[in-house]
Formats: C-alpha cells, structure tokens, sequence
C-alpha cells in the first residue's frame, strides 16, 4: 500500500500543507525546524491513529488553533484508492473516516491496512 497523496490543516507547525508522492523513492530536505519530523508524524497519525511523539492528541493541534485534520490517499495494486482522514478538536474525541465512512476507535489501525 502506498501513500499517493497527504493533507495537513493545523497539525503541529502547519497551517496548510498538500503533497503528492510518488511510488518510488521520496526524500524530505528541509533547514532545521522547517517540519519534516513533524510531516512524518502526520504519516504516522493517519497509519496508526496516534503521534509517534505526543501522548495527548490535542498536543498536535498548531497553536492558537481548536483542530487540526490529516488526511491521506493510499492506493493498492488492483483496487481502489482508500481516502484516510483523522481529525480532533480541542477537548473532543478524534474522529477518523476511511472513505467518508465514521470509523470506530477500536477498528482504526486494522481498516487501514486491510483494506
């Protein structure tokens, strides 16, 4: 399964971010601090449904903000394209949604990957 595209809405440093990637080989160059580490985080929160780094979800919102929302497009050989979004608000539950469709939290991790 592969990440084809990835969106990011006030998620850590960023404000707005949209990326495409491609099947092969993608690196990430940027200064220190720029958000590379934190775009991986963003990977990471919609394969997994939780930051590798910040144990509290409204941690991640970008400050001064009340949400944040990531959202991904993967794709598999002979299937369809699964759209992947996880969302929070501050002091509410995350929601996350596999093509549109409200996930329950104990399903999170396993949809993705079996889908």
């Amino acid at each position: 399964m592969n990440l084809k595209q990835i969106s990011v809405f006030n998620f850590k440093n960023y404000t707005s971010l949209a990326l495409g990637f491609s099947a092969d080989i993608n690196c990430l160059v940027g200064e220190n601090g720029s958000g590379k580490t934190n775009l991986l985080d963003a990977i990471h929160y919609l394969t997994l449904t939780k930051s590798a780094f910040n144990t509290i979800d409204g941690q991640n919102i970008r400050h001064e903000e009340d949400f944040f929302v990531v959202k991904g497009v993967f794709e598999q050989s002979q299937t369809r394209p699964v759209e992947v979004a996880c969302s929070i608000q501050q002091a509410q539950k995350k929601s996350f949604l596999v093509n549109q469709n409200l996930m329950n939290a104990s399903a999170n991790t396993s949809v993705v990957f079996l889908w």
